[in-house]
């Protein structure tokens, strides 16, 4: 079956001056980092699954072509532009030549899966969190598989912020130089896509651009949004979750979910013990750990050595790229599938300081 038989969206672009031989050796690197399955690959197309849909990169003499599909719009445009700055890391001048097929009549109109929402209300939350009630749009394509997002910050001293447009080409162009926006991920806390009510959870740390935007934002102010994004609520009866205090937010959502006939453990790693207070549902078949960060084990540690004893469980784990990274290569090296557990890097560490990005 062809992919433009198998997905109900679909597009595709030549690649001038991109050799396939570069294609290829990329992707395969991107398949082995985040163990993503390959569909094709010999000298002549190599095709990759992920989650969002597939692509498949054919040889066009001394260039290379892209198709991609995906069974949703917005998750189209999400692997369009995944794909651009992926380019345009190997060769920027391929990645200003890209002409989507599908590009149409989209110049100048806001991306597909960007929106505003508006401020409501902000409050303190015990364990140093925040927590923003805000007004969207749209919420039609946040469900249980679709639970994360991107705001979309403006410069806080910006008297008139610039929002994200479609090209002619139906690339998205990102504000730049002092107009450029924070965008970083947070999970819905909690929504009502009839009324279009998001909440979501900040965790506070000093000098974070998130933080001190909630801190001085006022009811009515109104930034944008991009998502949903993948990293849904797991459908299982047996759990183990690491999470340190970025995924606490997703760890609330998923202990809610769970059914009452689920069991397993969640771990949660703690900076400060103040963040042992952040308000988690009781779930009564889930035992939950605290670790201290400053115990000589990041999770990823931990995680490892607790493998063999919770075989059974899907693993749920956000923290640090590096403990990420680490867990990622011990599954792999014992054969495990990947694609049965959740691993995500939430944040990365700078290499300069023990703070979070």
């Amino acid at each position: 079956m062809s992919m433009q038989d198998r997905f109900s969206f679909d597009t595709q672009s030549r690649l001038p001056g991109l050799p396939f031989a570069t294609v290829r050796t990329t992707i395969l690197s991107m398949a082995k980092e985040h163990d993503l399955p390959l569909i094709t690959n010999t000298d002549q197309e190599i095709q990759i699954e992920t989650a969002y849909g597939n692509y498949s990169f054919v040889r066009q003499g001394a260039d290379s072509s892209v198709l991609v599909g995906s069974t949703r719009a917005d998750w189209l445009y999400v692997l369009k532009e995944s794909l651009s700055d992926t380019i345009a890391h190997l060769s920027p001048d391929t990645a200003s030549k890209i002409l989507w097929s599908d590009a149409g009549d989209s110049a100048g109109c806001l991306p597909p899966n960007f929106q505003f929402i508006t401020v409501q209300d902000v409050s303190q939350l015990p364990g140093g969190f925040l927590r923003v009630v805000c007004q969207a749009e749209d919420l039609a394509h946040f469900t249980t598989d679709a639970i994360h997002f991107r705001l979309a910050l403006p410069a806080p001293d910006l008297a008139y912020p610039e929002w994200p447009y479609q090209s002619e080409t139906g690339a998205t162009v990102w504000p730049k130089g002092a107009a450029s926006l924070h965008r970083p991920v947070y999970t819905v806390r909690d929504l009502n896509a009839e009324s279009g009510r998001l909440v979501f959870d900040i965790f506070e740390h000093d000098g974070g651009r998130a933080t001190e935007w909630a801190r001085s934002v006022t009811p009515g102010s109104r930034v944008g949004l991009t998502g949903p994004g993948g990293g849904g609520i797991p459908q299982t009866e047996s759990i183990t979750i690491y999470s340190d205090e970025t995924g606490f937010p997703a760890v609330a959502r998923i202990l809610a979910a769970l059914p009452p006939t689920a069991r397993g453990r969640a771990v949660l790693e703690h900076t400060c013990p103040d963040s042992k207070s952040y308000p988690l549902p009781d779930h009564a078949g889930i035992e939950v750990i605290h670790h201290p960060a400053d115990s000589g084990q990041d999770l990823g540690d931990v995680a490892i050595a607790e493998m063999a004893a919770f075989a059974d469980h899907m693993i749920w784990f956000a923290s640090e790229k590096s403990a990420t990274q680490k867990l990622r290569a011990q599954i792999k090296a014992c054969g495990i599938n990947s694609k049965d557990h959740y691993i995500a890097a939430y944040w990365t560490r700078p290499a300069s300081s023990g703070t979070q990005a």
